[in-house]
């Protein structure tokens, strides 16, 4: 798999775009969150029950994890934390959803960054951002957005 970066200057260099989608189609993205979401509980071990007490989702998880449901960005970075998942398979996630990344310059970013990387809890996380007079990191329940149906919905 190329990196981004080389990826992207050969993109820029090509003038064939066909050729190059054909030449890297293995070197692009093509899973759904869901299905992530599903390969990082495997890889961890982790149970929904688990992951749905740790995030404080009740069975709003099972529903993500099917694909069902879109949840917003908070939510994932709350079932991230509660998988214990390293900082890039968070970030990828949240490209994956087609959200921010997580970003050093934004304060709020800053601090579930640092609780990331120090091994800290949902709750300690949280701690941290009410002192600071932050928003909290809190996994709302959103069963407004449901998930397309197909990427052609999208």
């Amino acid at each position: 798999m190329a990196n981004t970066s080389a990826l992207l200057s050969e993109l820029i260099d090509k003038d064939d775009l066909k050729a190059f989608i054909e030449k890297h189609q293995s070197d692009f993205i093509n899973i759904t969150p869901a299905e992530y979401l599903n390969t990082l509980a495997e890889k961890y071990e982790i149970s929904m029950a688990e992951i749905s007490r740790a995030a404080n989702l009740g069975d709003y998880i099972y529903k993500i994890f099917r694909g069902e449901r879109n949840p917003s960005r908070d939510v994932l970075i709350c079932i991230c934390l509660a998988i214990n998942t390293s900082l890039d398979e968070l970030q990828l996630l949240l490209r994956l959803a087609q959200f921010y990344t997580l970003d050093v310059k934004n304060e709020r970013d800053a601090v579930i960054l640092h609780g990331l990387q120090n091994n800290k809890s949902l709750l300690e996380i949280n701690a941290m951002l009410y002192e600071l007079k932050l928003e909290l990191l809190i996994a709302e329940r959103d069963y407004s957005r449901p998930a397309p149906k197909s990427k052609k919905d999208v």
